[in-house]
């Protein structure tokens, strides 16, 4: 069965196989020595609700880049279960974090029309990346990074819900990049060579190059994410960096005020199928 909207069951049972994806990521993590944290909106139901917000129906993590690359290489071999959705696995995916993707399944937006892979119900997985500490090339980094996060989504797909002269821009940029040929797979290459430069173990900063492509990338300090609480999010236990106050402050001010009901909205996508895990 196919759903354009949700009731409350619809959407227990997205949150019930999005947790069953978070358990075999953490599955994973933890037999091959890898760390995650609850990001965004997940850390934030972590902290307030003890599991999703009652009207989320995505769920978010994070990790530094060296460990993801790891990860990424674990889905190397073909998966019955889940497939990663990356730049590197897919020519057409122009997201700057991936998704671990339940196989058999639909969780399409209205742009898949526009791309040759499928989306299927997932966990987004964003990845940390250092900063530089001199204030100039910082500046330089995230500028650069936010050009990045632009042309790969212009390289790909064509958004027409934006004011006109935005819409004008961006359709321009579609087409360039389309006569020359230039995929979303190059873009991408270029930005990761780009992020090697400033890879520092020792840097004061951290970032978020992924974050919402109207924005600069979510900038952190690293010592945030130094250590590791737990915390219970729906019936397990998952990570949570240990100064998640100051983390979630910086995204979302003071975050234990619930948002008034006109706020509180969901992606509702264009295709949700569950496939054989219907109910």
């Amino acid at each position: 069965m196919k759903y354009n909207e949700y009731d409350d069951k619809i959407l227990k049972h997205l949150q019930s196989l999005e947790l069953m994806i978070l358990k075999d990521f953490i599955e994973i993590c933890e037999e091959n020595d890898l760390t995650y944290y609850m990001y965004a909106g997940s850390l934030l139901g972590a902290i307030r609700h003890n599991g999703f917000i009652p009207w989320d129906d995505d769920l978010d993590v994070i990790m530094f880049r060296d460990d993801f690359e790891k990860f990424k290489k674990i889905f190397n071999s073909p998966n019955d279960k889940y497939r990663l959705l990356a730049n590197e696995t897919e020519k057409d995916y122009f997201h700057l974090f991936s998704k671990l993707m339940l196989n058999n399944t639909k969780f399409e937006e209205k742009w898949v029309n526009q791309v040759d892979f499928n989306i299927g119900i997932n966990i987004d997985i964003f990845v940390l990346d250092d900063l530089s500490d001199n204030k100039l090339k910082r500046n330089f980094q995230l500028k650069k990074s936010f050009l990045y996060n632009k042309l790969l989504i212009m390289s790909k797909i064509k958004v027409d819900d934006l004011p006109f002269i935005t819409k004008l821009i961006t359709h321009a940029g579609y087409h360039i990049l389309n006569l020359f040929k230039i995929k979303p797979s190059t873009i991408n290459k270029k930005c990761l060579s780009f992020l090697k430069k400033y890879k520092n173990p020792n840097a004061e900063y951290v970032f978020d190059i992924s974050a919402n492509a109207d924005e600069y990338p979510q900038i952190f300090r690293k010592n945030d994410f130094k250590s590791i609480k737990k915390i219970r999010f729906e019936d397990i236990e998952v990570n949570v960096p240990d100064n998640y106050d100051y983390i979630l402050k910086s995204l979302y001010g003071d975050y234990m005020q619930l948002p008034p009901k006109e706020d509180r909205y969901n992606h509702i996508t264009e295709t949700l199928d569950f496939g054989p895990y219907n109910f």
